[in-house]
This record gives C-alpha cells, sequence and structure tokens, in this order.
C-alpha cells in the first residue's frame, strides 16, 4: 500500500478511507507481488466508488423484517438439502441439452436444434459468438453458424452456462443477497477464469467461462432458502472480520462450495464443474484440479476488482501455489485489466438475466 499512500492528487479524506478499506479487504492475504498488484487495482476502484457511490460503504443494518435463524444444524450438506430447500427448476432446454452432450452419437446440427428452441438463448448465443470474448472475422449470424465456429464442446458448454444463469432469480421481499451483485460477479469470475486459461495455454477455455458462472451456486441456494440464515452468515463474517467462507464453516459446518458441488453433481452437470465449485475454496483440492484452482484464483481476483456480493468484509486467501502454477505472471494479468472489465461489462448486458 505504500505506492497508494504516496499518491498526493486525490481528496485526502477518501484517499484515507478507501486505503484503509482496502488494507482491511486484503487483511487475510499475503504480500506477495501480484497482491500488491492488485491491491493498487483494488484501490483505484474503491477511491472511485467512494466518490460516486459513497452509501455502498456505509453501514448495512439487519433488515428488519427479517429474524434470527432458528434451523438445525445440519450435519452435511445432503441434510441440508433434505431440509425443506426449494432448488431452482431446471428449464427443459438445459435437459436437453445434457441429453444432447451425453449422447456420443450427436452432431453439431442437433446441438443447434435444441438451442433454436429458445428464442433467448439463441439470441444469447450469437451475441456471445460475436463479442470480444471470440472476434470472429465474420459475422455470425445462424445458429448452426455459431455451432459450427465454436465448436461442438464449446458451444454446448456456452449454451449449458447460459441458460444457468436464468436459474439465479430475484426473490420476493427483501434481499439479503443482491441478486444483481451475483450475476455480475459469476459473469465476472467467468470472464476472468476463461482469461487466466488462456494466458495458461489451457484447451476448451470456455469451459472455465461457465465453472466461473455456475460456481457460487451453493452460495445462492443457501441465501435464497433461508434469509434469515443468509442474514445470520453476512453478520458472522462482518462481525469477526473473516471472510463469508468461515462464517459457513462456523455455523453450517460446510461451505457454499461443498453444497454446489452436490447440487450440480445432482442436476447431472460435467464433472469438471462439479469440481470447480465444489474445490474453489478449498486450496489442497484445487491444487490436484485445473478446473478448481482456476476458478479459486479467478474468485478472489474477480472479488478484488470490485466485482464481489458485499456480504463479507475480506477476500480471504489466495494459493500462491495455485497461481504460480499456471504459469502467469501478475503483471501480464494486470495489463489486461481494462480490456477484461470491457469484457465483463459486454458479457453482462448480453446475459444479464434481468
Amino acid at each position: 500500500m505504500h505506492e497508494i499512500e504516496q499518491t498526493t492528487t486525490l481528496n485526502p479524506q477518501v484517499k484515507d478511507a478507501a486505503v484503509k478499506y482496502v488494507r482491511h479487504l486484503f487483511s487475510q492475504a499475503d504480500e506477495s507481488d501480484f497482491i500488491r498488484l492488485l491491491k493498487k487495482e483494488a484501490f483505484k476502484n474503491v477511491y472511485k466508488k467512494m466518490i460516486v457511490e459513497p452509501d455502498e460503504f456505509m453501514p448495512q443494518p439487519r433488515p428488519s423484517d427479517i429474524g434470527p435463524w432458528e434451523g438445525p444444524k445440519p450435519d452435511t450438506p445432503r441434510d441440508f438439502l433434505k431440509s425443506k430447500l426449494v432448488l431452482p427448476s431446471l428449464p427443459q432446454v438445459l435437459l436437453e441439452i445434457q441429453k444432447v452432450v451425453k449422447d456420443p452419437e450427436s452432431s453439431a446440427g442437433d446441438l443447434a436444434a435444441v438451442i433454436n428452441k429458445d428464442p433467448k438463448l439463441v439470441a444469447a448465443i450469437l451475441r456471445l459468438a460475436n463479442s470480444a470474448m471470440f472476434s470472429f472475422r465474420t459475422e455470425v449470424d445462424t445458429t448452426s453458424r455459431a455451432v459450427a465456429l465454436l465448436g461442438f464442446r464449446q458451444a454446448s458448454s456456452l449454451a449449458l452456462g447460459t441458460v444457468s444463469l436464468s436459474l439465479f432469480k430475484r426473490s420476493e421481499g427483501t434481499q439479503v443477497l443482491k441478486v444483481e451483485r451475483f450475476w455480475k460477479h459469476a459473469i465476472a469470475c467467468g470472464v476472468v477464469a476463461q482469461e487466466i486459461a488462456k494466458l495458461a495455454g489451457f484447451h476448451d477455455s470456455e469451459r472455465y467461462f461457465v465453472a466461473g458462472m455456475l460456481h457460487d451456486i451453493g452460495l445462492y441456494v443457501i441465501f435464497e432458502s433461508d434469509k434469515s440464515l443468509g442474514a445470520d452468515l453476512a453478520e458472522l463474517a462482518r462481525k469477526n472480520g473473516n471472510c463469508l467462507y468461515d462464517a459457513e464453516k462456523e455455523l453450517l459446518g460446510f461451505s457454499h462450495g461443498e453444497l454446489g458441488g452436490v447440487i450440480l453433481q445432482d442436476w447431472n452437470f460435467p464433472k469438471s464443474l462439479v469440481l470447480a465449485a465444489s474445490a474453489h475454496h478449498n486450496p489442497e483440492k484445487a491444487k490436484k484440479d485445473p478446473d478448481a484452482g482456476i476458478i479459486h484464483v479467478a474468485d478472489f481476483i474477480s472479488r478484488a476488482l470490485g466485482y464481489h456480493l458485499g456480504l463479507s468484509p475480506v477476500l480471504g486467501v489466495l494459493d500462491h501455489e495455485i497461481y504460480e502454477s499456471f504459469g502467469v505472471s501478475g503483471e501480464m494479468f494486470i495489463d489486461m485489466i481494462p480490456e477484461v472489465q470491457k469484457l465483463i461489462e459486454e458479457i453482462f448486458e448480453i446475459l444479464n438475466p434481468a
């Protein structure tokens, strides 16, 4: 933070408040070169937001119409799912996409035919195919053309992720989890994950984009299934100055990542997406699995850049052994941030479920 404190052309009071906020935000992270670079980027975003949206940094009182959580502590994520929990219903088009993907005899034409059954999905796939995410030389104006250019595996992954994002809907009444923020974080994590995968030379980078969009499904289910539980978790994280993961482990005994893995497994999603969700907050597992490792890093980076949920005062820990295993320098990623931010905004405009 020394470089930040040397900045003298800023409003002194706002600068001091932003420095203090960022220090606390990264209080559980180490002092590696990459973290120092991320702190500088975080300061820029926080300072600007403190100028234009100061209310966002005011203490958030518990909603008066949400009482304390009174549910019994579940033994496992599976026990939690067996309670009076109502999971989102899977759209028919998603089930058909899964069927096509699992059938070894399916063709690109079969996938295009399923996508064509849903006009919103068609529009999203075409806009994605024509976005800066791919930068094809010619305009993509049909679903079959999109599938042909993207390839069967990539096109099916994008279709799966696009439909899945529509599962996360605004709830009635008072919100503890701001769903718009959830959408933005999911897309930001997906974009960052894909860009890291590209820099690292990984194949099928679109699968990391989808994994990023789905990695927090367990968090959504926890907060939307019981708003009292969600409010208690957020309060506990703020009270202890910890990340939400720590509050979940203390109050529930498991994390939203573990719950998300169980949900995606039950929904017959690909194993790579199950692992990415279940282990993205578990560095020991993430070290052994590239999908979980990429999402572990992308989740931290996206929150550091301001695409967070506003539920906890700290970012938690970034495991540098995982990040360094990708062979991507901090400077390489920092140089890409302006383009990454533009891409996040573009993809959010395309996929925003609202």
